[in-house]
């Protein structure tokens, strides 16, 4: 009897040992099913466990005493009284045909020595190498085409360095004609700047009425009728918060048609000068203007200018002397020794035509030569008058205008030049700027902006935006009795300026013209007309164009490698 009870307990572990060794070697299993199978083990019937003794006759089995037959065990279904829970994706797999509770085994994939054998083998070698030249190729391949594309791209041109004067328009403003005094001229600047897009202001006269017995006026002194000095401090910050730089006008007489006289040649009045620029020069002005230089000995020009351009600004900014002359011709100034950065004066009068001459085309080109071979680089500024005297006929305006725009250089507008503001005559005083036909175009005329502002507009907002326009070289373009200039720059669009200066139409190239001429399209597109023009941005065949009398043109076209 005790070695049939130890042999029971033997049995009745076995088992459970069993068990324990399947939870050891499938970590996977879950933690339900082994305690499952833990709790079969033990509900098995005691005589199911044991053997029966050798000569023992056996144990029929036990009747069944249901009369319906026993059911199949089924996947999930009740086995000794218990109910075993198996997991979905068992059941899919079995459904699949894989390893489910049927025991059937899972494809494991092969082992590494298997893959190891398999890519050993000659076909994997031979596709390896396919397929390591093909990327290695490819790769190569790649590279020697970004290479050649960038071996053939046309390289581009450095942008040049250019000073804050050559890169936007100047304003020529009286205070008092321009804004009453200084404070209106600073409730003004906004339209200056966000209308026009100007760069620079060029502020004068500032100082008092020359006394009697002075030559010139106290340059250094603030006219008491336009405010006080911190009022013009004011202007100055107002002016640099809006991006506006303040260019002092200190010329002794404007409206005469000697700017010096007896002046010009007056060391006590050199001195005085000189004074005034060390004056205002503290305050934090970006330049002075001084006009009639062709009047003044060329060394105390150039004493000035290193005074203005060498004296520190307060917030830093370069400052230049503009010279201001009288003369048509430029390269008929006396040579200043160290040259000026910046020269306005008339030169755009003789581009208006003559009775004995065709074409104003020779004085193009003259312009165009100084700019380009001048030995001190001065800049030209180009303006159609002072805001004391008008520089061309009122029919040629319009097309002056945009020229101002369209020439290297730095366009000038003077106080009412972008309204047609007639100028009074000699030795009277200014009129005020008619603020109401800019604020309110209906009360101030014809219900719509004076042509000469919309046309102003439109060029600032284009040549700010144009590369050929603000940097670009200029080429005279023979077109008849027409004046033409192409602008271009590197690879961006090129603009040609068309003006007829004459009072009949013409078409300017009709005729064949020479291969040695600067080449231009057969097309091209107008982009500003001074005359009516199409709404949008017609495209025109240039052999057939026509240009109406005082017209001008602003033409545009893609460039073109040659």
């Amino acid at each position: 009897m005790g070695v049939a009870f130890a042999d029971y307990k033997r049995r009745r572990r076995a088992p459970r040992a069993r068990h324990e060794d399947s939870a050891k070697m499938d970590p996977e299993s879950p933690p339900r099913e082994l305690e499952l199978s833990a709790l079969e083990a033990e509900k098995e019937p005691m005589a199911a466990a044991a053997e029966p003794e050798p000569g023992s006759p056996p144990q029929p089995p036990p009747p069944h005493r249901d009369p319906t037959p026993a059911p199949a065990a089924a996947p999930g279904g009740e086995k000794n009284g218990l109910v075993m829970k198996i997991p979905p994706e068992e059941e899919e797999e079995a459904a699949l045909g894989g390893s489910g509770v049927s025991g059937s085994p899972k494809f494991t994939g092969l082992g590494k020595e298997e893959l190891l054998r398999e890519a050993g083998t000659p076909l994997w070698a031979r596709a390896r190498l396919v397929l390591l030249v093909l990327f290695w190729g490819g790769w190569l391949g790649m590279l020697g085409a970004a290479a050649a594309i960038v071996a053939q791209a046309p390289r581009c041109q450095p942008l040049p360095a250019k000073a804050w004067w050559e890169l936007g328009a100047l304003y020529r403003a009286p205070p008092k004609a321009f804004g009453g005094d200084l404070k209106g001229v600073e409730k003004r600047l906004g339209y200056l700047k966000e209308k026009l897009q100007v760069g620079g202001l060029v502020l004068g006269p500032v100082a008092p009425q020359k006394r009697p017995e002075d030559l010139i006026p106290p340059l250094e002194e603030l006219d008491p009728d336009l405010g006080t000095i911190q009022d013009f401090s004011a202007l100055l910050q107002a002016a640099k918060d809006k991006g506006l730089k303040v260019i002092l006008d200190l010329t002794p007489n404007p409206t005469g048609d000697r700017v010096w006289g007896d002046a010009a040649k007056d060391p006590k009045v050199h001195q005085q000068v000189q004074a005034a620029l060390s004056r205002w020069l503290k305050q934090d002005i970006a330049g002075v203007f001084l006009d009639g230089i062709e009047e003044l000995p060329p060394s105390v020009v150039a004493e000035w200018r290193n005074l203005t351009e060498q004296e520190p600004s307060p917030s830093g900014v370069a400052r230049v002397l503009v010279g201001g002359t009288r003369l048509q011709d430029p390269w008929l100034l006396p040579q200043i020794p160290g040259g000026l950065r910046l020269l306005l004066g008339p030169f755009l009068q003789p581009l208006q035509p003559k009775p004995d001459q065709e074409s104003p085309e020779g004085a193009v080109r003259n312009l165009l030569n100084f700019l380009s071979s001048n030995s001190s680089s001065v800049g030209l500024g180009w303006s159609v008058g002072s805001p004391w005297e008008s520089w061309v006929s009122p029919s040629l305006r319009l097309q002056q205008l945009l020229l101002l725009w369209g020439l290297p250089g730095t366009p000038v507008l003077s106080y009412g030049d972008e309204l047609g503001l007639p100028r009074p005559p000699k030795n009277q005083q200014l009129p005020p700027m008619p603020w109401e036909s800019i604020e309110d175009p209906k009360k101030g005329g014809n219900g719509s902006e004076p042509p000469e502002l919309e046309l102003c507009t439109a060029l600032a907002s284009l040549r700010a935006h144009e590369r050929s326009l603000l940097l670009g070289e200029a080429l005279p373009v023979p077109a008849g009795s027409a004046v033409a200039l192409l602008r271009r720059w590197d690879q961006s669009e090129r603009f040609l300026l068309l003006l007829n200066p004459h009072g009949a139409p013409l078409k300017p190239f009709s005729v064949k013209r020479d291969p040695l001429d600067p080449p231009l399209p057969e097309w091209a597109t107008l982009r500003l007309s001074t005359g009516p023009r199409e709404p949008g941005e017609p495209q025109v065949q240039l052999q057939e164009l026509k240009v109406g009398p005082y017209q001008g043109l602003l033409l545009g076209f893609p460039y073109s490698p040659q």
